[in-house]
């Protein structure tokens, strides 16, 4: 038996006209009617807010996902420029250090590229071409979460095929670091790849300073180093030349050898003062 009979039978047992009964029947099975349309369409809104929910959550997950930083790719000619990479090897945030490299990306955007292709559009832009002299240096540092070594290979391919296409007197290094660098780099406001290159330096050169280069090109800090390490190189070959001849002169005079000096040659005695070791300037 139907609802609606079952209010037609009870509705039999009122005594009115039938014209009244129909009447109020219908509006009683209209009425239930409608309330279980509202219930429908309230249950319909609840669902649908739900997915609408649920999209926005995932959505906002997937887009911090696209724009976290999975690589730092720093280039340093003495424009200075870093490339936030994500995990799909695409750029999501460029980092200028000086007026420069504002000045070379205020006509490009390289946001959203593939790294390979934003690395080939910059390195090619008349922008960046003023700062590529003859025999100029590009300096190319990776920072990424596994080491990066694959990527840092498909960066030496992709810079070096650019460089060769727009630029054959330029020449360009690679070097892959921990991701503590990145990180002490921005602290001191500069790049990654000149930090890493000053800091090579230092270990040469412990009376250099960061400020003292932070503003020279890649070039000029290379030159110094390689200056700085040749120079310790002919001071050793000096100095084991020194202890040669003091051990041929020994041999030939034992007496004298009985009196001769622990120190080696060239060092100073254990009675002087001084002997300062250089370390990393921070």
């Amino acid at each position: 038996m139907t609802v609606k009979q079952m209010i037609r039978d009870a509705f039999d047992t009122v005594t009115c006209s039938d014209t009244l009964k129909k009447q109020t029947c219908d509006y009683v099975a209209g009425r239930m009617r409608r309330g279980r349309k509202s219930a429908a369409r309230k249950l319909k809104w609840a669902v649908s807010m739900a997915c609408l929910l649920l999209f926005a959550t995932s959505g906002l997950g997937g887009l911090r996902l696209y724009y976290a930083e999975a690589a730092v790719i720093s280039i340093d000619v003495n424009p200075s420029i870093e490339l936030d990479i994500n995990r799909w090897g695409r750029v999501v945030d460029q980092t200028t250090y000086g007026q420069e490299g504002e000045t070379i990306l205020q006509s490009l955007s390289l946001k959203h590229m593939e790294y390979d292709d934003a690395l080939t559009l910059l390195l090619g832009s008349d922008e960046m071409q003023k700062y590529f002299k003859k025999d100029s240096l590009v300096s190319i540092t990776l920072e990424a979460e596994d080491g990066g070594q694959a990527m840092l290979s498909d960066l030496q391919a992709c810079v070096d095929t650019a460089l060769k296409q727009c630029h054959g007197s330029v020449t360009a290094e690679y070097a892959s670091v921990d991701s503590h660098m990145c990180d002490e780099a921005h602290e001191h406001g500069m790049s990654l790849g000149k930090y890493y290159a000053i800091q090579e330096l230092l270990t040469v050169d412990p009376q250099a300073t960061l400020d003292e280069f932070k503003d020279k090109s890649m070039k000029e800090i290379k030159g110094h180093t390689e200056h700085c390490q040749h120079r310790e190189q002919a001071g050793v070959q000096e100095q084991t030349g020194g202890r040669e001849e003091a051990l041929d002169e020994s041999q030939g005079d034992p007496q004298d050898n009985s009196e001769q000096s622990s120190e080696c040659p060239g060092r100073p005695a254990h009675g002087r003062e001084g002997g300062g070791h250089g370390g990393r300037h921070h």
